[in-house]
């Protein structure tokens, strides 16, 4: 990225990225890319956006242009960065999380619409179906690989009967994970027991109330809860109840485990759809995909520390084909 401007008000509350270099006018292709908020795996989606463009001969400086904004967590933002986007008149845009693909959605029906990190798009009404979605949306859900996930945590504690899930209810990606834990928990015998926390500041006493009724608590990525993990984390180390998480980087700020997507590669995909897209492709006859399913291999971040200090040791076949260990 060459090149980065900032800009003041409500309406620029995110930085904007330029990546024009010295390329003019009308030969430059406009791509426009937005997340609610920024955290390392929404930058790295966004960073593979951009890296899947240029695989597809769509480069920074040559043939393209691309802006990006951050709403900082704020909705009204969010939506004032959308209109602003199809005011500009962007070839494409790129949706970065639910909420931001539901503003995208929400001002036009022309322009072309990849979204990235979406768990549902089908229940977050952005599309009715994955194949050949019609209309302008297409893209790449980050639905988590919730039967590994499971899998490993049995592995982690083989006693996992009762699972917590801390979550805010006002997110249909939550909602979307919840639905999906449930009935895949079944054929592991293990009964999901939800704490609703609807703001960062109910993550607390969510976890607590889960605490003696479960044998550990699942974190999903969910922004308002991933917000407070580190609360979480010390409730788990005080009480021995393993906190997971759906994302591997809560493993390095205390989590015992998880198994993930590389966000490099879900916003690759994305970025070759919308290479289609400048190409000439219609953004509904381009199949939506969930990303671990076309992943052949997923990351497993464990914590050795954070396993001993809430009761559940690492055992050395997971520490042997872990991608990464934290100590």
């Amino acid at each position: 990225m060459k090149r980065i401007l900032r800009a003041s008000g409500a309406l620029m509350a995110g930085m904007t990225i330029a990546l024009a270099g010295g390329a003019h006018g009308a030969e430059l292709k406009r791509v426009a890319i937005s997340t609610i908020v920024e955290v390392p795996q929404l930058v790295e989606t966004r960073d593979g956006v951009v890296k899947g463009l240029a695989e597809r001969g769509f480069e920074d400086g040559k043939n393209l242009k691309v802006e990006y904004q951050t709403a900082n967590g704020n909705m009204p933002t969010q939506q004032q960065i959308a209109k602003k986007f199809v005011g500009d008149g962007a070839d494409v845009i790129v949706a970065i999380t639910t909420p931001t693909a539901q503003a995208m959605a929400a001002v036009t029906t022309t322009i072309p619409i990849v979204f990235a990190t979406v768990t549902d798009p089908v229940r977050a009404k952005l599309l009715s179906q994955y194949k050949s979605p019609g209309g302008n949306i297409t893209g790449v859900s980050d639905a988590a690989p919730i039967a590994e996930q499971l899998k490993l945590f049995r592995e982690i504690t083989p006693k996992l009967k009762k699972l917590g899930f801390v979550f805010n209810p006002g997110l249909d990606s939550s909602n979307a994970t919840l639905d999906r834990l449930r009935d895949l928990a079944k054929q592991f015998g293990i009964t999901v027991v939800e704490a609703a926390a609807p703001t960062t500041n109910e993550v607390i006493p969510a976890t607590k109330k889960l605490i003696g009724n479960v044998d550990a608590i699942y974190i999903p990525n969910d922004t308002t809860v991933v917000a407070a993990l580190e609360t979480v984390v010390k409730i788990g180390q005080e009480t021995s109840t393993p906190i997971f998480t759906g994302e591997t980087r809560g493993v390095d700020r205390g989590a015992v485990a998880s198994m993930g997507l590389d966000y490099i590669e879900v916003g690759r995909i994305a970025g070759h759809m919308v290479a289609d897209i400048l190409k000439g492709k219609k953004p509904g006859e381009i199949d939506a995909v969930i990303a671990y399913e076309s992943m052949p291999n997923f990351v497993v971040v464990v914590n050795k520390g954070a396993g001993s200090a809430m009761g559940a040791a690492i055992p050395d076949a997971v520490l042997k084909r872990a991608t990464r260990v934290v100590n």
